[in-house]
């Protein structure tokens, strides 16, 4: 999904409200220590977290909705609610001109609190995805409907693409490959034998059948479908690099040629495959397992198109079921609980708003600030954070360890520092974008201008 400006800057949004005169600051932050939270009956030696926080933790049990708990909860809780307010005037405003961002912000919520509609579609909105990857002849055409896939913000199978920066050169914007097409958490979940992992892989084969089941298939052909993608999927599970060897920046910087890169992976014609993602002129681009894709090459070869065109119409139903009727999102819910443990499903109002601001935060954030985060507040911020500067620099300036040629160098550094409260000075506006609140899955699943992680 598009990275929202706003969401990435919450917690300086959540700051400046703490420090602003709100009715939540006012209210809940009095005390940087409150005794009133402790346990004073354990030793802090013994437990030091029970007893730095067991009387709150007592007092403020976790909601069912939620996994956590805890005081940046609370204010985000405060957050969408103010949120709700906001969204639920903007849909209900007739007036609003076309275009204009109450209008679109108004239309994207009405669009997910319209149950009725949703629930009366079923899942004909992805009907036609279905059919035409059933109507795939060969291995040409899975190759195609995965370019298809990405290109038009349908599903990212098999492996990840985008375009960032290169970590060694920033200026430059690159083409990058990443392992993927798995839907576990973790490739360990596909490969461990403990009782954890069997009850996740029991919880999926489950989400999988009842999708297929709910799409019409008969149940036996259903299960044998999760049979399928589950094998699929544990191939390229362990083809991946474990968790701790991706994090290793250089095991994971893989700068290729697509000549080098097509010699290692005999017929995937990246050009080609580029091409068709929109992004031409290329030679070079990172990838960051090579070996992995080496497998995924011999696995097109061996994996009959039949069990390719099973996994590419799960790729659709695993990306589609949050969004349509409540049989498809409650099973979504159903596995999801398997795997983080909440007990009741987040209300439907609150699923909308965090939809909302996912996809088109930077509108709502606009209508957000102007109720709840007013300029003088981030000017007084902007104050504090250059306050911050210069005290970094008048420490620096007196370390008596570090040389004056690195200390002009750590000043130059804190000088391009870029502060980022708040809200940026130029909103993204997305421009172009028209957003139906009768139509809700076309709604949200439309690619957003600006998108490049496909």
């Amino acid at each position: 999904m598009i990275k929202i400006i706003f969401k990435q800057h919450f917690f300086l949004l959540a700051f400046a409200l703490i420090l602003s005169s709100g009715a939540f600051a006012q209210e809940k932050v009095q005390k940087f220590i409150d005794p009133a939270n402790m346990d004073m009956s354990v030793k802090p030696g013994d437990d030091f977290y029970e007893y730095a926080g067991g009387a709150w933790i007592k007092n403020n049990p976790v909601p069912a909705k939620e996994t956590r708990w805890g005081s940046f909860n609370m204010l985000r809780d405060f957050n969408i609610n103010a949120v709700k307010s906001i969204l639920e005037k903007a849909a209900a405003q007739k007036s609003a001109a076309p275009g204009s961002v109450e209008k679109r912000v108004g239309d994207f919520y009405a669009a997910g609190m319209d149950s009725l509609t949703i629930e009366k579609l079923g899942y004909s909105p992805i009907k036609a995805d279905l059919v035409r990857i059933k109507a795939i002849k060969n291995l040409t055409g899975v190759l195609n409907e995965m370019a298809y896939m990405r290109s038009n913000g349908i599903a990212s199978p098999l492996y990840g693409f985008f375009v960032g920066q290169d970590r060694k050169n920033v200026e430059v914007m690159i083409p990058q490959l990443s392992q993927g097409g798995t839907t576990l958490s973790d490739r360990d979940d596909y490969l461990k034998e403990d009782k954890r992992t069997k009850d996740i892989q029991n919880a999926y084969s489950k989400y999988i059948t009842t999708l297929f089941t709910l799409t019409g298939s008969k149940p036996a052909e259903a299960q044998k479908n999760a049979e399928t993608i589950f094998n699929i999927e544990k191939k390229l599970a362990e083809a991946q690099m474990s968790r701790v060897e991706m994090r290793d920046p250089y095991k994971t910087y893989n700068k290729l040629s697509l000549s080098e890169l097509n010699q290692k992976t005999p017929g995937l014609e990246w050009k080609s495959i580029l091409a068709a993602l929109k992004v031409k002129g290329e030679d070079t681009i990172l990838v960051n397992n090579p070996k992995f894709f080496e497998a995924i090459s011999g696995l097109l070869k061996t994996i009959p198109v039949n069990d390719w065109k099973t996994y590419l119409q799960w790729n659709i139903l695993k990306g589609a079921a949050p969004y349509l009727s409540s049989p498809f999102a409650d099973a979504n819910f159903t596995y999801n609980q398997v795997l983080t443990g909440q007990k009741i499903q987040t209300p439907r109002w609150q699923r909308m708003s965090q939809l909302t601001d996912g996809s088109i935060g930077e509108l709502l954030g606009q209508l957000y600030v102007k109720e709840y985060f007013k300029p003088e507040a981030k000017a007084r911020m902007n104050v504090l954070v250059e306050n911050l500067r210069k005290a970094f620099a008048i420490r620096i300036k007196g370390l008596d360890w570090m040389s004056e040629a690195t200390k002009q160098k750590a000043l130059a550094k804190l000088a391009a520092f870029r502060p980022k409260v708040g809200y940026p000075d130029k909103w993204q506006n997305y421009d172009g974008l028209t957003l139906n609140r009768n139509a809700f899955f076309k709604t949200c699943a439309i690619p957003m201008p600006g998108d490049i992680i496909i």
